[in-house]
Formats: C-alpha cells, structure tokens, sequence
C-alpha cells in the first residue's frame, strides 16, 4: 500500500473494501487524530527552533490524550521511520512521567516507543490511507480545478465510513474516529 499522494484510481477498490472493513460493525477500530494548521507553528519561539522538538511535542499531545481516553490500556507506540536526532526512548520516558504527573496509577503505561518503516509496516500503511484522505479534504485539495476524481472519491469514502460530517469541527470525544483541531496559541 502506499499513501494517497500516490495512489491511482486502479487501487480505489481495494483501498474503499479496506476501509469497509476497518470501519464496520464487526471491528473494533479505533482512530485518534490530531490535525495542526503548520502555517501557524512557531518552532522559534515555542520549539528551540527544532521542527523536531516540535513534532514530538504534538505526538505526546496525542499520546497523552489516547493515555487519558483508554484509562487501563498499555501502549506500544510506532511512528513512522524518519530522520531524526530524538530518541523515541526519549518520548516514551517523557510520555510515562507526564502519565505518573497527570495522577495516571498504571506502572509504565508507554511500553514501547519504536520507528517503524511504514513501507512494511501494513498497519502503518493502513493509518497512512485514512490520513491522507482527511488531509485531502482538510488541506482542500478536493476542490481545486485539476483534483484527482480517485483522491475525491477515497476521501469521500474514507469519511461517510467513519461517520465525519464535517472533518473541520472537533468529533465527539468517545467517538471510534475522532478529529481534535489543535488550538495553536
């Protein structure tokens, strides 16, 4: 599989009975996002100047909400392989004391912290579809002149399957998708 920038209408079917299955009755799927409007980031002022800083910081948001959400759950985080001097053993020690700091009474909630190449890693992959059908629609690339008819149609899908009226607003807290719009300040 591969992402939406790169998909081609041929795969459009299989991607659609993809999403019909993670999305149906008989699944137990949960997605968890966080969308950030990266015009509006100040990695000078707020990060040390490191996009990294950052990037994590936005992954312990998410982290951390998932943390609050799932009470009892353990947690083994894969983010996607990149280029990077931060350790994810680093954000796993900073997510597990932020865990205890927040009251959290679990011992090590955060077991795992590892990168994974999403070019093998299918549920990595499959995580990569759903986003970039919402970032397609979000970033609006479905109403310009020259949009891909494909691209339109995967994203359209993509939201009537997880139930996303309006993927601008905030989704219902208890939701199994939901979109939380990061309030930059």
């Amino acid at each position: 599989m591969e992402c939406l920038s790169a998909i081609t209408g041929i795969r459009i079917p299989a991607y659609k009975r993809i999403i019909d299955v993670l999305f149906s009755e008989d699944t137990d799927v949960h997605f968890r996002s966080l969308v950030i409007d990266t015009t509006r980031l100040d990695h000078k002022r707020f990060n040390a100047g490191s996009r990294e800083i950052g990037f994590n910081k936005e992954i312990y948001q998410l982290a951390m909400k998932c943390a609050r959400l799932y009470s009892t759950a353990l947690f083994h985080l894969y983010p996607d392989h990149r280029e990077t001097t931060q350790k994810p053993e680093d954000l796993r020690l900073m997510l597990n004391r932020g865990s205890r700091k927040g009251g959290d009474k679990r011992d090590w909630p955060f077991r795992r912290c590892q990168f994974r190449d999403s070019k093998i890693t299918l549920p990595l992959q499959l995580v990569d579809i759903i986003i970039g059908g919402l970032a397609y629609r979000l970033n609006g690339h479905d109403k310009k002149e020259n949009a891909s008819a494909a691209k339109s149609d995967l994203s359209a899908h993509i939201l009537e399957r997880a139930q996303i009226a309006d993927p601008f607003k905030d989704t219902a807290r208890s939701a199994d998708f939901t979109i939380w719009h990061r309030q930059l300040r």
